[in-house]
């Protein structure tokens, strides 16, 4: 037996009727009802949605939408899941479906529908994204499907242990430049897609960690230069690029605040900055919106 709970205002008063009588079916003996709670009625493109799930006996729970599967993790008020959609996803309703596993064995199935909204994505001035002659090789297909796939790798790898507490903050105190998901045309010609976010640094600027967690990636790539990837469990990851130093190493706990490194201006970069990358379950995902997401703890 299951129960829907969207959180949305439009529909409060139809919730306090919705749980008073969940609370009589249970006084009267029935089945206390799994509760599925959506703290969203869409997601947008580029964003993540959380799921919570309550209810007696819940051992695992895997929600399955937009070809993937999601995990849920156990925390104090129930199970909870991070639903990620691809900057790319096209806008439309589709199945969603959250498949609940109970400590005795037996599995049940609960089906709804997951609508996607427009993440409201912008084009780039291209003439603020001219590259010069020794880093054209930079726009090259192969390079960025390359460095994709070695990122998108590392992000699909499902830690079950949380290593934060708290929302994540940015890592320098600097003006935003480049938004998430942007179109961005070099030298007129190659367009691509912003997988994050970019502050306005001078080189050598500390950055900090976002949040706690361990570094599993800290090395040179050809377009994220100097780069640091974090694992602060959870499936959820953070990312540093263009620096001028690292500072960690992978395998090595930081906390969030850590200086993991310099920034700089390495790599497919037209000037000093950081990009600041925040992925879930191999989803990039706006790192704005991200520091805004409420998780229990």
């Amino acid at each position: 037996m299951f129960a829907l709970v969207i959180k949305h205002k439009r529909i409060f008063s139809s919730l306090i009727t919705l749980l008073a009588v969940l609370g009589l079916l249970t006084r009267a003996g029935a089945e206390q009802p799994t509760v599925v709670k959506l703290d969203f009625d869409y997601i947008r493109q580029g964003t993540a949605g959380v799921i919570l799930l309550t209810g007696p006996d819940i051992a695992a729970a895997v929600a399955s939408a937009l070809d993937r599967t999601y995990p849920f993790f156990p925390t104090s008020q129930g199970f909870v899941c991070l639903l990620a959609v691809p900057m790319e996803q096209r806008i439309k309703d589709y199945p969603l479906q959250i498949t609940v596993t109970r400590r005795n064995g037996s599995t049940a199935t609960w089906e709804g529908t997951l609508k996607v909204a427009s993440g409201q994505f912008i084009a780039e001035d291209p003439t603020q994204l001219i590259m010069p002659a020794n880093k054209l090789n930079l726009l090259r297909d192969d390079v960025q499907q390359s460095e994709d796939t070695r990122l998108l790798n590392t992000y699909s790898l499902v830690t079950p242990v949380r290593y934060w507490e708290g929302m994540f903050t940015p890592p320098v105190n600097g003006p935003l430049s480049s938004p998430f998901g942007s179109f961005r045309t070099y030298n007129g010609t190659v367009t691509r897609r912003h997988t994050g976010y970019d502050f306005r640094a001078p080189a050598g600027t500390p950055v900090l960690a976002s949040a706690s967690g361990r570094v599993v990636l800290s090395r040179p790539l050809d377009i994220h230069g100097n780069n640091v990837v974090i694992d602060h469990g959870w499936g959820i990851y953070s990312e540093y690029a263009h620096l001028s130093e690292r500072y960690v190493v992978p395998g090595q706990f930081v906390l969030q605040g850590d200086v993991i490194g310099l920034s700089g201006n390495t790599g497919r970069s037209t000037g000093p900055h950081v990009h600041w990358e925040i992925a879930v379950n191999g989803v990039w995902v706006n790192p704005l919106t991200f520091m805004q997401t409420k998780l229990p703890n």
